[in-house]
């Protein structure tokens, strides 16, 4: 694969990413224009022609780690189980509740933001015999503490705040919202915080 087909890869890639909400948080791979192997792989072809060949910038090298991280979060092989989880979680915050639903990080999941980092600070290094310049994409780590203390600390307000955001999203793709159209819970008002487990 050659870095201009990589690119490709990645803008189509780009292209498939709708944003759902508020019906849905997780599209099917099967909208994905090639298998998530392929795009990955892209990825890092794309990445390593980027550290050998471009004066590249902090900004870019943390939107090519978001771009390879949201494959995981935002597509899945059976989405609809996950779909129903996501409406039954923002019905129950609504109502005060906060069920056990972790939801995706649009940021990118951690583990693959890190293991691709790793990679890009393996070819600075190789290329430059210096550590990277930029740490990992430093907003799936950041979504993913203030999502966790929320739920610990039973932060209806904050979790509303989470859900509703369209912010989260760094990636530039065609089908991304506002934040002025993303606001899909308002809360009823209630007595205390509830958990509800799930099923």
């Amino acid at each position: 694969m050659t870095p201009t087909e990589a690119e490709h890869i990645i803008e189509q890639f780009h292209q498939a990413i709708r944003d759902l909400r508020p019906d849905a948080i997780v599209q099917s791979s099967k909208t994905l224009p090639y298998t998530s192997a392929r795009i990955k792989y892209a990825h890092f072809v794309y990445g390593e022609y980027l550290i050998n060949n471009v004066t590249i910038t902090e900004a870019k090298l943390q939107e090519v780690i978001e771009s390879y991280g949201i494959i995981e979060s935002l597509f899945n092989e059976d989405p609809e189980p996950i779909n129903t989880k996501y409406r039954e979680y923002l019905e129950g915050l609504r109502n005060g509740i906060i069920t056990h639903f972790r939801m995706p990080n649009p940021f990118g999941e951690s583990e693959p933001v890190g293991e691709f980092h790793n990679f890009l600070g393996e070819c600075w290094f190789l290329r430059y015999h210096t550590g990277l310049f930029t740490g990992n994409a430093l907003g799936a780590y950041i979504y993913e503490a203030i999502r966790d203390k929320a739920i610990k600390a039973q932060d209806i307000q904050s979790l509303i705040r989470l859900a509703n955001t369209s912010l989260t999203r760094a990636v530039t793709f065609p089908c991304k919202r506002s934040n002025a159209e993303s606001v899909f819970v308002t809360q009823q008002p209630t007595s205390t915080p509830t958990t509800k487990p799930t099923r």
